[in-house]
């Protein structure tokens, strides 16, 4: 980002507070008409990214240059030009254009994808080329991929003057809730929130076996759950827990991959879960409560088996809790203002949500609270005062937090227009169908494969949109639950941020960590097997979403919490004692029956975990007695 000086940092500062104060209020009083609020919304967005965003490296980066001033008065006249005349273009796809409103869309849609390509690199924009390019020829081409002609107006009709492309329902839930949720995390990370979720981490695993590490799950969990972004999130939490790792004796890959992990389970774990919660209940027509209910089990059977993953390491290495002294006290941190600086917005989140408002007034009561319990956290006239002043910068931050989400989810609204336009988006569908023929699970790795590659070049709510258009009507008519194929969409967008070749957030960890990043993802992958497992657990049976009758969920999830430990200690090699080759093989043979939803498989997963416990039981009893 470019480090603006004097009078460019100051007039953009006022934009970013005004950027997040606008959606307070809107929050507050009510949103405008749909496409007035998306025009305003895109407007503060893009005018941010064209500023702060340079066009490549060599550019200045203590002003703004003429040729991206001018790009932000092009989109300013492209957004106001929507604000104001949304009503004559929208009902009626020939409605008549000027030469002028012609070529302003045709800036506008050029300068969306050229702020795209500052914030997720040159595979979206590349992407949108390509379809536009199969939406313009793809007349010529014979057979199935073919299409009628299609003229550039209407296609630029499609991208602009309508509700489907540029200002359409991801942009909208980009100006509403999904917003106002961006401002809520980074509200409650900036005021203190943010600090003790790593002491009460501290408080809670600091004294365990393997404490540092332990910390690192949970405070790089609770993190990510808020800000959405696995590479933010180690670059905040990993900077200090890392380091902390290293110091009581983990290897630094080991260090690493425990914060990249940690940090990315993040995106599927409740209540937020990026932006990807609300874009599924969208996507679904359903609540945001239901998404989120079928989200929990998943996501707490991934963050028990990496912690347990990190607890049989640090029996495997013999490592010593965090000292005593390195821990924050109980006193320090259960103070007034922190203790309300935390909790009390979060509960205003969940009594609100569980209480059937709407998600706007669910963020934005969580927001204001946020910044009420900030600033009488303290009743000195004094303190208060300077909080209250302090609020600027606060609003500031919140405000830059949304901006990197806008160009993602228009640039997306863009491509899903292009799909739905020409047919593109089904004609995938069949060729996967093509593939998997009548085999439900090469589909389900076919597709896993096709959402990882595109996860590997797009931020993860990105990557899941693109996986939903190719590939969840496919899954659909196999039969597969929505709500599971969706989830199974989302895990594997994820996947591609931890695994081999392109894993930016390992990327990001072994750097802080300085260890040699291949080596760093081979530790990531055995501490999060069940990243990969699970969606086909919850794909072949619905139990593990919280669906079915009582009765099967308790057994099934019972029988899936001993298989994720079992599983992690064949990948980790521990149990008992240090795990040979044939125990390791073993342990994860087990922990995958134990994971699979049949008695049968459970019955003989029990057994084998019998087998290996007594064995190691026995012989660590053995050596214990001959070294006495």
């Amino acid at each position: 980002m470019r480090k603006l000086e004097g009078f460019w940092r100051q007039g953009i500062s006022f934009i970013a507070i005004g950027f997040a104060v606008f959606h307070l209020l809107t929050g507050i009083l009510g949103v405008l008409p749909a496409q007035e609020q998306r025009a305003v919304h895109v407007a503060f967005a893009l005018v941010l990214v064209l500023a702060c965003y340079p066009r490549r490296k060599t550019v200045s980066k203590n002003r703004i240059p003429i040729f991206d001033l001018l790009m932000i008065i092009v989109i300013l006249l492209a957004c106001a030009n929507i604000f104001i005349k949304w009503k004559s273009y929208m009902p009626v796809m020939s409605a008549p254009a000027t030469v002028f409103e012609i070529v302003l869309a045709l800036a506008a849609t050029l300068i969306i994808l050229e702020a795209g390509r500052r914030i997720t690199g040159w595979v979206f924009p590349i992407l949108i080329a390509m379809a536009i390019i199969y939406a313009l020829f793809g007349q010529y081409i014979p057979g199935k991929f073919g299409h009628a002609p299609i003229k550039p107006i209407s296609l630029l009709r499609a991208v602009y003057f309508s509700t489907d492309g540029i200002w359409g329902f991801l942009t909208g839930l980009s100006a509403t809730f999904i917003a106002l949720f961006v401002l809520f995390g980074s509200f409650l990370l900036t005021t203190g929130g943010g600090k003790t979720f790593i002491d009460l981490s501290l408080l809670g695993a600091g004294r365990l076996r393997g404490g540092p590490a332990k910390v690192a799950v949970i405070s790089s969990g609770l993190f990510s759950m808020l800000s959405g972004s696995p590479l933010a999130n180690v670059a905040t939490t990993g900077s200090f827990t890392i380091p902390m790792m290293k110091k009581l004796g983990y290897s630094s890959a080991f260090a690493g991959a425990v914060e990249a992990t940690a940090s990315t389970g993040g995106i599927i774990t409740p209540p937020i879960m990026g932006a990807a919660a609300f874009i599924m209940a969208e996507f679904l027509g359903i609540s945001y409560l239901e998404v989120i209910i079928a989200a929990s089990i998943p996501a707490l059977l991934y963050y028990l088996a990496v912690f347990m993953g990190v607890h049989f390491q640090a029996i495997k290495r013999n490592l010593e809790p965090i000292p005593p002294e390195d821990l924050p006290s109980a006193k320090s941190v259960f103070t007034w203002s922190r203790i309300i600086g935390l909790f009390l917005p979060i509960a205003t989140l969940l009594y609100t949500l569980l209480s059937g408002f709407s998600l706007i007034f669910v963020a934005t009561s969580a927001s204001l609270m946020c910044l009420v319990t900030y600033i009488f956290s303290d009743f000195s006239l004094g303190k208060m005062k300077k909080r209250v002043i302090g609020i600027s910068k606060i609003l500031n931050t919140a405000g830059n937090s949304i901006v990197a989400v806008v160009p993602i989810l228009v640039c997306a609204n863009i491509f899903l227009a292009l799909l739905e336009y020409t047919g593109l988006g089904l004609k995938f569908s069949n060729l996967i169908m093509g593939f998997g023929k009548d085999y439900l699970f090469l589909s389900l790795l076919l597709t896993g494969l096709l959402v990882m590659i595109l996860g590997c070049g797009l931020p993860i709510t990105a990557a899941y949109i693109l996986g939903v258009v190719v590939a969840v009507p496919l899954l659909v008519s196999w039969g597969i639950l929505p709500i599971a194929a969706h989830l199974f969409i989302l895990y594997y967008s994820v996947l591609a941020t931890i695994t081999p070749p392109v894993c930016p957030a390992l990327y990001l960890a072994s750097h802080i960590a300085q260890s040699k990043w291949l080596k760093t993802a081979w530790i990531a992958m055995r501490l999060s097997p069940l990243l990969y497992i699970m969606p086909f657990l919850f794909v072949y049976n619905s139990t593990f979403l919280l669906i079915g009758l009582p009765r099967d969920i308790i057994l099934n999830v019972g029988t899936a919490v001993l298989g994720a430990i079992v599983l992690v200690s064949g990948t980790m090699g521990q149990l008992v004692t240090r795990c040979n080759v044939f125990e390791r093989i073993i342990l994860v043979a087990a922990g995958i029956f134990l994971l699979l939803p049949v008695w049968k498989f459970d019955s003989l997963g029990a057994i084998f975990v019998f087998m290996i416990f007594v064995k190691q039981a026995w012989l660590k009893r053995t050596i214990k007695s001959t070294a006495v």
